[in-house]
């Protein structure tokens, strides 16, 4: 498997499907933001979610299957169902096998909650204040929206054949096929 943020996984296409017609490969590909210019805000240097939904569908396109991992998710930044259900648009158009989700959270102190919250007060004025009020030194900031994107997530997962749950998704990736 590759993990990456990074549709130019598209330049070994060639490699990717000569390994694909051994073995199973997997690529793995994370999506924050529907919204391309939140996208370009939170992660300014890498590729685009729209040009990641692009490789993911050139992926599937050549029988490359792949795994979405939906991170991270920003309480009060991109905690919305419009965010929630382009994501899951451009998974189910990509024809993604699974999507990692752990919860709708993000875990501050793993992210070095200074330079977290300096972050986001420089790119979000005034969220950092609000972090700090709702959250105080907690390590894990959860999205007051959970539990209806939770429920929202599995809907959808369960509707379009989409694996969702983590020891599936990883008990996916760590079986051997045969290739086809």
């Amino acid at each position: 498997t590759i993990l990456t943020k990074s549709s130019d996984v598209l330049n070994d296409l060639d490699l990717l499907e000569r390994i694909s017609k051994k073995t199973k490969c997997v690529v793995q590909m994370t999506l924050t933001s529907y919204d391309e210019v939140l996208c370009k805000k939170l992660e300014p240097h890498v590729s685009t979610t729209y040009e990641r939904y692009l490789a993911l569908k050139t992926l599937q396109a050549h029988g490359i299957p792949t795994i979405v991992w939906l991170d991270p998710i920003l309480p009060f930044i991109n905690d919305t169902e419009e965010n929630l259900k382009g994501i899951l648009d451009y998974c189910i158009d990509a024809g993604v096998k699974g999507i990692v989700l752990f919860w709708f959270r993000v875990d501050a102190k793993r992210r070095k909650s200074r330079i977290f919250l300096f972050t986001v007060g420089s790119s979000f004025p005034g969220l950092s204040q609000v972090y700090i009020r709702r959250y105080g030194n907690r390590y894990e900031v959860d999205s007051p929206n959970h539990a209806r994107l939770m429920k929202m997530f599995c809907d959808t997962c369960k509707k379009e054949n989409i694996l969702y749950k983590i020891d599936e998704i990883f008990a996916y990736l760590h079986s051997f096929e045969e290739a086809k």
